[in-house]
Formats: C-alpha cells, structure tokens, sequence
C-alpha cells in the first residue's frame, strides 16, 4: 500500500545553481521572482554571471521578511534600462579603441554595417597616426618631385597617378607600424591593469560607477544593509543561507569555490593596497578592520576571510570574464616561497557547477538553470528529424568557439544530462543576438530574455519531488550494491578486492597505523557483513543493480570537492 505522507510532493526549500553567460544572467531576477513565492532559499550557487545573480539572490533571501525579494523586482526593471549595462564597463584609455571595436563585433548589424563601424573604429584609434603618416607620405612625393626639377602642377596625370599610389603605399606602411605599436602598447600595459580592459571599479572619486560599484550598491540595496556595512557571508548563515561561488586560480590551475575555508587545502592571502584598484573604499574599510596583517612581508598580506569575506568580493572573484575585466591577485605563502596567484572567471574551470549542494539522497530539490537547448533524459525524448531542416556548418570561429566550449563546459554539460539531475534542470534558450558578450543589447531582447527566464522558473514550481527522490534513491544504492559486490563494467568490486587474505591481514592489526588492534579486527569484521549483506539487500528476488544502465552511465568516484 502507498503511503502517502513522509516525503513532501513540493517541499518549501530549495537550492538553486546558476549558470555564468555574461549579460545572459538578465534572465535570472525573473526565474527567482517565481521560485521564491513558493520555496525558500537554502543553499546559492553559480559561477561567473551566475555568480552575480546568486549574490543578489542571497541578498534578496537574507532580507525576505522586510521586502527583499521587492526589491529584487525593482533591480529587474533596472537592468532593462537601455545602456545600463554596457555603461558597468568602463575600459581603461588604451582599450577603449579596441573595446569599441569589439562592441560593433557583437552589436547585431548587417556585414556591411560592421565593416564601416570597423573602419570608423580604426580611424577614431588611429587618427593622429593616419593624419602624420599622409602628411609625410605627401612631404616625401613632393620632395621627390622638387629634386627632379618639376612641380606637383607640371608632373601630368601619369605622374599624378604615380604620385598618389606612392602617397596611399607610404601612408599605409606608416598606418600598419602606428596599428602594431598601438597594439603592443596595448598588450604591454594589459599586466599593470591585472590583464583586463576593464577594472571593474571608478579608479578615482569623481568617476562614475563601474561595475564592481553598481553592483555593491545594487547587494547592498536588496539586503537593506547601509552601504557601509558588506553583506558578508557571516550574515548570510546567521539567516541560514548558504551561498557558493566558483572562481579559477589561473597561476594555480585550479578550480576555487568561496567561501574558500572548507574546500581547499590552499590558504590564500591577500593585499589592501593590490586591492583598492578593484574593490570600493566600504568594502576595503571592512577587510582593513577584520584582516590582520599575517605576513608583514611582500606588502603587507592578510588572510583571504571565510564567514568574514564580503560577498560582493566573492561574486567579483568569479565574474573576472578573461581579458574584459581584470583579475583578481591574491597569494600564497610556502616557506619562504612568496606567490602571486591571479584569479579569473569561474567558468573557466566549471560554469555550471551542478554539484554544488548535491547529496546521494536529497531532502530538498537543487535547481539548475543554465543557457542552452532542453537537455534530453532519454533517446525517447529526441526530437523528430525534420529532413528539410539539413545543419550548416559553422565558420571557423564558430569552430574555435565549439573547441573552447567543448574543454570547458564537458563536464557540466554531461552531469547535467544525468539520471537526478536533469529533471531538476531548465534551459533558458537564448538566440543570437541574447545574451553572451551581447552588452549593447535594447530594452526589447532584454525583456524577451527576462520573460524566458520567468517562464523557467515556473516551470520548476510544480516540480515533482517524491519522483525525483525515487530516482535519486534507486541511483544512489544500484552504485552502491555494484561497487561493493556487483560490478559488470570490467572493475573489479570491493568484495572481490577484500580477499580472505587482506581480511586476516587486516584483523591481525597489519594495517593498524596508529589505531589500536582491536579497532583493526573489528573493522575487519564490519567490512565483511557488509559485503556478505549486500547481495541479500532486497529478499523480492531483484537487485538494485537489475536492468541496463541509466544513459549516461554513471559512476561513483572519489573525486575532489569543488
């Protein structure tokens, strides 16, 4: 007989995972405006633009009871402000040519119509190179004119002719050497800006915000906290909030989630004075107040804070887009060896961090919201092929770009495909021209993602729970059965590596290293009814391990948690 109660159809909490997207995190405010009326928030999660919309989301949760989630709506009508969002990136002088550039690469024109704001982007950078270099294309012609005797009126139209395309070749060798310089001058001071375009933060009082300054201003404005006091991650778990990002230590090759205390084996410091090109004056008040100075050495480092860390320098950490926005430099100390790691953008190494959260058996669901197609459970749920649809091939870069998303995204897209999961996960399924490096986008395709993001998170609002729980429950013990006494994947199984040997040896105290003999027999023993036990789980005849496999297969694996 079924019962009925015991495992709520739609429990009051939930979890929530945020894809990065750059500016496609527009859609977010809009699904979490729907979760939130029927579920709570425990636990936040994202990478990159994801990250942005975790912290606000939090921000919104910690101030639920005194009109958070209020005015998170009113940030959502914000960010369809035209402009509002291109205005956050404010590039340094050197870039800003080859920011204008890249805005018309983006920008959804004709090819006709980007190849002239091409060729005016050139002209605004090189101007003063292209007026010396015709003017001394045009000096050196009529110098050589004059030292053969004749005049520029005299030369006839075959020497006029001569004389022009002489002009245009020197002035384009003069433009070419100006365009190479303004590039290295580019690259070079690249590192002085900590290898972005953009800061991110008003470098003097006068300058508008950019930013990492709207956005402490918009947590801030969410949470009901005066600008001079962070939200940090402390008050966030006084509420019991639990909110996680994803960064990348680029110089370490590693992915880093924050807050950073119970997840890495790194223990990272930081410096004031680095950090006021990057962060606003309220948040370096409150690191100066609760960071003391640990290592006096290499400017004066203090320790990276874990409940202390206020979100905003968390969410910056993980919305570093490589190259746009500059990195973030923290540092290691090993001995007497002094290191400066730069942090960058959290999708570089996992941006749709999924497992975050994640249990074998979950008391609440985590949602995934991640940009893409509708992510297929089974072959049954492919669409038919329409034969007058045939693919195209992409270009080149679109290519490259299928490279690149391949070695970043492989595995989040596949976990997201897994049994468990992708019942739990929405696309929000943007066209071109929607989101990614889109900054210039109008308030009509931003409204048409804010309204894909609502309709996202409806549909997550009727979510089914207890068939979620039964699937994560089969999953979870079919795993655990076939590791330890049922593997037919070519492993070899717990029971079959646990021989009577290794069990005697075990017993004996040959593995004790430290523990006590009798702790070594009786672990000896417990392994041993837990292998004979196993088979005899369910008396019905079946097994867990029953069947073919869940596509994807899965695996359970120890594997490092990040």
């Amino acid at each position: 007989m079924t019962n009925p109660g015991g495992i709520p159809a739609r429990p009051t909490e939930c979890d929530l995972v945020m894809q990065g997207g750059i500016t496609s995190g527009v859609a977010y405010p809009a699904a979490v405006l729907e979760l939130y009326k029927t579920f709570r928030f425990r636990s936040i999660g994202g990478a990159s633009a994801g990250a942005m919309a975790a912290a606000v989301t939090a921000a919104a949760e910690y101030a639920r009871d005194s009109g958070g989630f209020e005015r998170l709506q009113a940030l959502r009508q914000q960010l369809q402000e035209p402009g509002l969002i291109v205005r956050q990136f404010r590039p340094t002088r050197q870039a800003k040519p080859l920011f204008r550039i890249l805005l018309a690469a983006q920008a959804k024109r004709t090819t006709g119509a980007k190849a002239v704001t091409y060729l005016w982007g050139l002209l605004r950078w090189l101007f003063l190179p292209l007026l010396l270099s015709a003017a001394v294309a045009f000096g050196l012609g009529w110098l050589l004119v004059a030292s053969a005797g004749g005049t520029l009126g005299g030369i006839g139209w075959s020497g006029w002719v001569v004389f022009v395309v002489g002009t245009v070749i020197t002035g384009g060798l003069g433009l070419t050497v100006a365009l190479v310089w303004s590039v290295v001058r580019l690259v070079r001071d690249l590192p002085k800006n900590y290898y972005g375009m953009c800061i991110g933060h008003k470098q003097r009082p006068r300058d508008p915000d950019a930013l990492a300054d709207w956005l402490y201003k918009q947590i801030q404005i969410v949470a009901g906290k005066d600008v001079a006091d962070p939200l940090t991650f402390s008050d966030l778990k006084a509420k019991g909030i639990n909110l996680q990002l994803m960064t990348t230590d680029v110089t370490g090759g590693r992915p880093v989630r924050l807050p950073n205390e119970a997840y890495s084996d790194v223990n990272y410091l930081f410096s004031l004075d680095e950090w006021r090109k990057l962060f606003p004056a309220e948040v370096l008040d409150h690191l100066g107040r609760t960071s003391p100075v640990v290592y006096p050495g290499a400017g004066e480092l203090r320790a990276l804070p874990t409940d202390d860390l206020p979100v905003l320098v968390a969410t910056r950490m993980s919305l570093t887009f490589p190259v746009l926005l500059s990195a973030v430099p923290l540092w290691t100390v090993d001995g007497s060896t002094v290191a400066r790691h730069w942090f960058a953008d959290g999708g570089i190494s996992s941006n749709f961090p999924i497992q975050f959260f994640d249990a074998w058996l979950p008391t609440r669901p985590t949602f995934g919201l991640y940009f893409g197609p509708k992510v297929p459970s089974s072959q049954s749920d492919q669409p038919p092929v329409d034969p007058e649809r045939v693919p195209t091939s992409p270009g080149l870069l679109g290519y490259l770009g299928g490279i690149l998303g391949a070695g970043l995204n492989w595995h989040d897209t596949l976990q997201a495909r897994l049994p468990g999961f992708n019942d739990r996960v929405r696309a929000i399924d943007l066209t071109d021209g929607e989101g990614g490096f889109n900054l210039t986008m109008p308030p009509a395709t931003i409204s048409a993602i804010d309204a894909k993001g609502a309709d996202a998170g409806r549909s997550l609002v009727d979510f089914d729970f207890r068939k979620h729980w039964v699937e994560r429950y089969l999953i979870a013990m079919r795993m655990l059965q076939r590791n330890l006494v049922a593997p037919d994947d070519g492993h070899i199984s717990m029971r079959e590596a646990f021989t009577t040997e290794y069990q005697e040896w075990l017993a004996s105290g040959g593995a004790a290293d430290g523990h006590a003999e009798a702790w070594s027999a009786e672990a000896a023993a417990a392994t041993a009814q837990l292998l004979d036990g196993a088979d005899a789980w369910l008396r019905c005849g079946e097994t867990f391990v029953d069947g073919a496999d869940p596509k994807p297969s899965v695996a359970m694996r120890i594997t490092p948690d990040v």
